[in-house]
């Protein structure tokens, strides 16, 4: 958890100056009731240090330091012991070297910064104050609900594994059901429970398959259980089917040898914990997962402001290409509508030369001569043809009707009518 430490509670611990450098100078007694009081994380940036810089000045003076897991016990209202401080001849002191200014450091004055004021200043309290829920308390639901489910799974995978079949014929794992052991299910559900019954007020919601919605985002946590590689014993059945082979396999009898594993990969119940794929928790010697909650919770929100900004920038280039296409499709339609006009135009223009074509041979068959009635009938006929022909009369045909100028010459081509059998 990421809080400011003022400057003057740190100028309580003594320093000394050294070459332009400044040191701390850290009595054993007064080191021994300040890492009982709280964590080392904390210690450490009160002599501006690293946690593992407290680690090695407790060792170097006999300082005993609160086990894994103590604080969360603390969180959790549970009774905790309390190492004594080891009498003997030690070392009463022991300075060390310490940074030159006591600030925020670039990382921690940058956190939650897209958040306004008053969130963050909440979020910060929050990560704060998350405490891990008693053993007895009762679950969120839905945690309850998936837990019912995991441990099923679980149940199911004992009984295929007792037959020889593994994971074949299971339907898929629930979250985290094939990644943590049955006894560590107990402690991952209640570290979600943890998170979401802290996160909750903050209008974060919980899937049914326990992804944390922050922020209007989905973050992803995966969880597992390292498995630790040790020799294979054989069970009674395997001791048997070697048996059985060795005998046969003696009397020159053909049997294939038994298969039997070298290695059992067992789950050791230590557990990280993964904020979508960015950044993880683990137990470790310095701490166990659930002292870190609060630094969970600010990764949450860390991460979900990540996916946003992910989120935002893939919208906006689906949108920019949204734009391109609408852009070439308008581009493709003015295109084929400029070839249909231009296509159009040469036909119209086609049935309007054959139009002057018609007229002129009538003109000159007019100039002929005298003209008996038939031939002026025929003229007559070839005239109203020519203004069929002609777009800019567009006259109909009493047989074939209006004549679609615009379409090209051979989709005009003038045919007999044939037969029609029905």
């Amino acid at each position: 958890m990421l809080l400011k430490i003022q400057e003057l509670k740190l100028q309580k611990h003594e320093t000394m100056e050294y070459c332009g450098k400044t040191y701390n100078i850290y009595k054993r007694s007064n080191l021994y009731e300040e890492v009982w009081k709280q964590p080392i994380t904390k210690i450490a940036k009160i002599y501006s240090v690293s946690d593992s810089a407290i680690h090695k000045i407790c060792k170097a003076l006999n300082v005993p330091t609160p086990p894994a897991g103590y604080w969360s016990r603390v969180r959790a209202r549970k009774t905790v012991k309390k190492m004594p401080l080891p009498k003997g001849n030690y070392r009463e002191q022991k300075t060390g070297l310490r940074s030159e200014t006591i600030k925020l450091s670039q990382e921690e004055d940058g956190i939650l910064k897209f958040l306004d004021d008053e969130n963050r200043t909440l979020v910060l309290a929050i990560a704060d104050q998350i405490i891990l829920p008693h053993e007895d308390s009762r679950m969120h639901s839905k945690i309850i609900a998936h837990r019912k489910k995991v441990s099923k799974w679980q149940k199911e995978l004992k009984k295929s594994e007792a037959k020889g079949w593994g994971k074949r014929n299971l339907s898929d794992p629930p979250f985290f059901a094939d990644t943590v052991s049955e006894e560590s299910l107990p402690r991952v559900c209640r570290i979600f429970d943890a998170l979401i019954k802290a996160l909750e007020p903050l209008d974060c919601k919980l899937t049914d398959d326990l992804k944390i919605k922050v922020n209007q985002e989905t973050v992803h946590i995966s969880v597992t259980e390292v498995k630790e590689k040790i020799p294979h014993t054989p069970i009674e059945k395997e001791n048997l089917e070697l048996l059985k082979y060795e005998d046969r396999h003696n009397s020159n009898s053909y049997i294939s040898k038994p298969k039997i594993n070298k290695y059992d990969y067992l789950f050791n119940g230590r557990i990280s914990f993964m904020i979508h794929g960015r950044k993880t928790f683990r137990d470790c010697k310095a701490y166990v997962v659930e002292e870190k909650l609060g630094d969970i919770v600010l990764a949450l929100y860390e991460v979900s402001d990540v996916l946003r900004q992910e989120r935002e920038k893939r919208e906006e280039e689906a949108r920019q290409r949204e734009i391109e296409r609408q852009k070439k499709e308008e581009q493709r339609e003015r295109y084929n509508l400029e070839v249909a006009n231009t296509e159009a135009l040469v036909n119209k223009a086609e049935d309007y030369e054959t139009s002057c074509k018609i007229r002129a041979y009538v003109s000159a068959l007019e100039k002929s001569g005298e003209l008996d009635d038939e031939t002026a009938t025929w003229i007559q006929w070839a005239k109203q043809k020519a203004d069929w022909y002609d777009p800019t009369v567009a006259s109909s045909d009493e047989y074939f009707g209006k004549r679609k100028h615009e379409e090209s010459s051979e989709s005009k081509v003038l045919k007999k009518s044939g037969y029609s059998w029905w």
